[in-house]
């Protein structure tokens, strides 16, 4: 199936919360991601990409429109984009493209209600978002009755839009015994209960992951080779709560996964908020970190299990060499690191860098590695540009397309910019002393707060597990000085009010 020339398929597949080092193509040594591992190989492995929000909604809502959270106005979950802001399925849409999208999009919160297509650009959608409510949670309990009182008990963030369950019915007045019967029951223990991870009952067939390729490849069976195709798949996984389908659980023995970093005494130099995510976490003793990484590592070769269902797919239904397909994940997840899970107002690297592999087969080079610094913004221009994709649209992200061409990228920055908006409910910091903002450059991690006598620099070349905060010592200061001022250069270009002329696409 081949897309009039000119106009290349274009495919997405985004999972949540999947920190890059847990692909072993990124050198994890305990995680089995065979497909990702192969993708690695047909396509070009980026080592530094960097999230430009770690939280979800803001980082979606970058990677759809090529713009900061500051601009598109998505400052942390709970903030719907707007609906006149461009999205990469509008500008596609636009161009000839037919558009779907398939699982987790979250551009709008999720207590609103389940999101029907059109959908920001999107003809079609078959949703699926963290809450588990709508068409996924509907077949479940049609097709797998037997799992009625675990599914209910999992549901969480439930639409409070009472518009929603007119005529449906209302999950909220069970939910919470449903979870005492039967998920409850299933948690890692007592300190560790199910909403970081669990035992899931559901077999494979019954999971999402399941549901999402499945809804992808009926799709692709039914498709129009009419139009180019623009496709987001969006995994839930591997967002907590981690619960793999047995068979994956039993690959990870928790004795037998890789240490958590984590050093005695590293919280000394830590801002206040980061120090009392730690404390909330207190409680999670030795096995529960170790359980929830396994669960964690299950539920990405799970996923990836399912990932390699979808690329077969493509490879028997498109053209590959008129098909570009990019994995991306939208932010991190730091799993026990330095005793605190999830993401938030933190940028460590397993945060704020996430895995980026392209595949364009004939256009881009198989099995390349590229080490230059990139942004999740940066996707859009790319994209845009080596489609031949011809817009009006202002976005902050440069086009990367020289380095999958193998050719210098004379415009590249040299650092990476993330922010955050966001703490957390175990977070007693006031806002906005938690809006942080880093500059990562090759060396160097540097994270800023307002209104704070304190902050972070981390030197990555000889810490690279970011334990030894230099903030404080003398001799750095040239260094926080010099990465202050290009995070004042760089907030000063995003507020210019003009597009750089940087190329046409």
């Amino acid at each position: 199936m081949s897309p009039p020339a000119g106009k290349p398929n274009i495919v997405f597949i985004c999972p949540d919360q999947h920190r890059a080092d847990s692909i072993a193509a990124y050198g994890n040594p305990v995680c089995q991601t065979p497909n990702l591992d192969q993708l690695a190989q047909q396509g070009v492995l980026f080592e530094r990409c960097f999230a430009q929000n770690p939280v979800c909604m803001p980082q979606r809502s970058s990677i759809m429109t090529g713009r900061l959270s500051r601009n598109h106005g998505v400052l942390t979950n709970g903030i719907p984009l707007r609906r006149d802001m461009p999205t990469l399925a509008d500008i596609l849409k636009a161009d000839g493209y037919r558009t779907a999208a398939f699982g987790k999009t979250h551009l709008t919160p999720q207590e609103d209600g389940v999101p029907e297509a059109p959908h920001y650009g999107f003809e079609h959608l078959d949703s699926v978002e963290d809450c588990r409510v709508g068409p996924y949670l509907e077949w479940v309990l049609s097709e797998f009755p037997e799992y009625e009182g675990y599914i209910i008990g999992t549901l969480f963030n439930l639409p409070t839009n009472e518009q929603h369950w007119k005529g449906r019915r209302d999950f909220r007045k069970e939910y919470l015994q449903a979870r005492r019967k039967h998920v409850q029951p299933l948690e890692i223990s007592d300190t560790c209960n199910w909403g970081y991870g669990h035992y899931s009952p559901l077999p494979e067939e019954a999971h999402h992951n399941r549901w999402i390729a499945d809804r992808v490849l009926s799709y692709l069976e039914k498709g129009d080779s009419s139009k180019p195709l623009f496709m987001w798949i969006g995994f839930v996984d591997p967002h907590n709560p981690f619960d793999p389908p047995e068979r994956f659980r039993r690959m990870y023995p928790p004795q037998e996964v890789d240490e958590r970093i984590h050093r005695d005494g590293e919280e000394d130099l830590w801002p206040p908020h980061t120090r009392a995510f730690r404390e909330y976490y207190r409680s999670f003793t030795e096995s529960d970190w170790r359980t929830l990484r396994a669960l964690y590592y299950g539920s990405v070769t799970f996923m990836d299990q399912e990932i390699g269902r979808i690329i077969a797919a493509l490879e028997e239904k498109l053209d590959m060499e008129n098909t570009i397909l990019v994995f991306v994940a939208d932010h991190g997840e730091i799993l026990g690191d330095h005793g605190i899970r999830g993401k938030t107002a933190y940028h460590y690297d397993s945060c704020i860098r996430v895995p980026l592999i392209c595949r364009w087969d004939g256009h881009w080079a198989a099995g390349a590695r590229e080490s230059e610094i990139t942004e999740s913004t940066d996707l859009g221009p790319t994209l845009l540009e080596e489609a031949g994709v011809h817009h009006n649209t202002l976005m902050e992200g440069r086009s990367f397309a020289p380095l999958l061409r193998g050719e210098e990228w004379e415009e590249a920055r040299g650092h990476a910019y993330s922010e955050s908006y966001a703490g957390g409910p175990e977070d007693p910091t006031p806002a906005p002393i938690t809006w942080a903002k880093t500059i990562r450059t090759d060396r160097w991690r540097a994270t800023f707060y307002p209104s704070a006598d304190y902050g972070e620099l981390f030197d990555l070349r000889n810490d690279p597990e970011e334990v030894h905060n230099l903030w404080f010592r003398p001799e750095h200061r040239e260094v926080i000085e010099e990465h202050r001022r290009i995070l004042l250069d760089r907030l000063v270009m995003m507020d210019y009010p003009i597009a750089r002329p940087e190329r046409a696409v």
